[in-house]
């Protein structure tokens, strides 16, 4: 079947016209039916009470006139197609209107001359045996010349069937024309029924197709209910698809705002995969969706990971690495409800290099801050042992020096916790409207660092001729500032045995530099990248002797980093360092 047919056979409107043109043709069935049957007989029947009508005026006529038989059925009978006979008690005929009476057999067998001399009108339909055509035959009782007779009636029913065929054709005449009508009143009728529903339809169609925008027709009567349910449908799936939509772009905000790679799979095919994923691998040139697996060039490593875990009921995570390049990654498969098609997993890929890489320095810190601490806690626990024997012994002057050295790492102590305390506080993330006045900072640093500075033989500079007149803000915590500034201070006092240290203050449009300089003992070539890192020293003796942390310059970087800003040194061993810190200026 073509699509034009099934078009044909399935429309509401032909289907409509084709159901009203059935019945329309089952009425002109039965009317042809009745033409060609019933018709014929009423014409018949209504022909012979004619005759019976002509039979009894033919009866009242003979009884009354004087006239001879013969004359007067002739006048009955003229210009008609009509034929009397008189026929006696005994079945003589005594007169007829077309033939002679001498000629004329009998009639007394004649089954409608018996009812009429029986006193009863009969009928009969037979061939004439002296015409040799079919009649129809009426006889009544009549009198003449005072005997009882019978007075018949004939007429050839050719020309009741001609008038039968005439009434027929006339009959079938306005049968084709009401088919006619019936048939351009049905198209209309159909055109109205079916066109409300039409466009209904044709609406539901385009909402199926995804068209929300179609206008649903407002039809009337019973249709009302339709269009308006369907309206109604309309803006609930319009409603509901914006929601989707929403929901499906959030969501694909969220999963693109994570830093972790995302893999939809169904079976071992990538159907969608985040921005994450182009990030931490290698996107394929025609993109991951629809890819399978295998073509995906992900690392062969990650990629059995993931293929070994697919068919797995339960969700899994393993770690992988590091690679080559000192990247780790934590790759997690986790099963979803299946489609009947479809095995759905979701893949789920972490780059936990900077966190192992945390974890591993989290533990070196612990290991070191633990030793800092255990080294003078033992030493003071020692010493305050030897100064109780030594006063126990009454050496005074010994158990005096014990204690000076417990005073002494003590002091230490403290200001190893007093540092791990400040680590710590520089972790957090720092106010964002923190300012900082840094020619107050470096006046008050350079203060408080005077006494030790003085003690120690050294002078302290400050050079802030660049910035004179000018007020210069930096967008740090004051506390911040203080630290720095305070262990730079600290540590070019410490290695500095003769000569000056001096602090310069420059300010540009966005930056504020503060430079401390010493002409100290300066830092080996080997050992500036790591002067940075926690408990680092590149003299361990002299830092001990000097009371250092090893946590200083870790401190100092911390600082610079939370507020955005950099840190640099030069140096030259024997000729002294220069400590540069560079902050953004508010």
């Amino acid at each position: 079947m073509t699509e034009r047919a099934r078009y044909l056979a399935g429309s509401f409107r032909i289907r409509l016209v084709l159901g009203l043109l059935l019945v329309a043709a089952v009425v002109a069935g039965a009317w042809i039916i009745s033409l060609y049957g019933p018709l014929t007989n009423a014409i018949v029947e209504q022909q012979e009470e004619n005759l019976v009508a002509v039979a009894r005026a033919g009866a009242l006529v003979l009884g009354e006139t004087e006239r001879p038989a013969s004359d007067t059925l002739n006048a009955l009978v003229t210009d008609t197609d009509l034929r009397m006979t008189l026929v006696a008690q005994d079945g003589r005929v005594i007169a007829d209107s077309q033939s002679d009476p001498a000629s004329m057999e009998n009639h007394a067998q004649r089954p409608e001359v018996a009812d009429a001399l029986s006193g009863r009108i009969g009928s009969d339909r037979r061939i004439s045996e002296t015409q040799n055509v079919e009649q129809l035959y009426v006889a009544v009782p009549a009198s003449f010349e005072g005997s009882s007779v019978a007075l018949r009636v004939s007429q050839p029913l050719a020309a009741i069937n001609d008038l039968a065929a005439r009434s027929r054709r006339a009959a079938l005449g306005l049968l084709v024309l009401a088919v006619l009508l019936a048939g351009v009143l049905a198209t209309r009728l159909a055109a109205r029924a079916a066109g409300p529903v039409e466009r209904l339809s044709a609406a539901a169609e385009a909402m199926a197709g995804g068209d929300l925008r179609v206008d649903v027709p407002d039809e009337t009567g019973e249709l009302a209910i339709m269009s308006r349910a369907l309206a109604d449908l309309r803006e609930q799936m319009r409603r509901r698809l914006e929601e989707l939509g929403t929901e499906q772009r959030n969501l694909r905000s969220v999963l693109d705002g994570l830093t972790d790679a995302v893999f939809l799979l169904h079976d071992d095919r990538v159907v969608f995969a985040n921005n994450a994923a182009g990030r931490l691998f290698r996107t394929p040139s025609r993109g991951w969706r629809d890819q399978a697996l295998a073509d995906t060039g992900l690392p062969a490593s990650v990629l059995d990971v993931i293929v070994t875990s697919l068919g797995d009921d339960e969700s899994s995570a393993r770690e992988w690495g590091p690679d080559p390049s000192g990247r780790t990654l934590r790759i997690s498969v986790l099963p979803l409800n299946h489609t009947e098609t479809h095995r759905r997993t979701l893949v789920v890929v972490s780059d936990t290099t900077e966190r192992t890489r945390l974890d591993r320095v989290r533990r070196d810190f612990v290991a070191n801050a633990s030793h800092e601490l255990k080294t003078p806690a033992a030493a003071i626990h020692l010493l305050a042992e030897s100064a109780a024997h030594a006063a126990a012994d009454g050496d005074t002057d010994v158990a005096l020096s014990f204690a000076l050295q417990i005073e002494q790492e003590s002091a230490r102590l403290g200001r190893l916790v007093t540092d791990l305390l400040d680590l710590s506080r520089l972790e957090a993330t720092p106010a964002s409207d923190s300012v900082t006045d840094m020619r107050e900072a470096v006046a008050n640093a350079v203060i408080a660092h005077g006494p030790s500075a003085k003690d120690g033989g050294l002078d302290i500079v400050t050079d802030t001729r660049s910035i004179t007149g000018v007020d210069v803000f930096a967008k740090a915590d004051p506390t911040d500032v203080a630290i720095a500034l305070d262990n730079l201070l600290d540590n070019a006092i410490k290695y500095t045995e003769e000569g000056v240290v001096t602090v310069r203050v420059e300010a540009e449009d966005d930056l504020v530099r503060v430079i401390v300089s010493d002409t100290g003992i300066g830092i080996p070539a080997g050992d500036l990248p790591r002067i940075f890192e926690r408990f680092y020293r590149v003299d361990r003796a002299r830092s001990r002797r000097s009371g250092g942390t090893g946590l200083g310059l870790a401190l100092v970087r911390h600082v610079v980093e939370r507020s955005a800003g950099t840190v640099e040194v030069t140096s030259e061993p024997g000729v002294g360092t220069s400590f540069a810190i560079t902050l953004p200026r508010a």
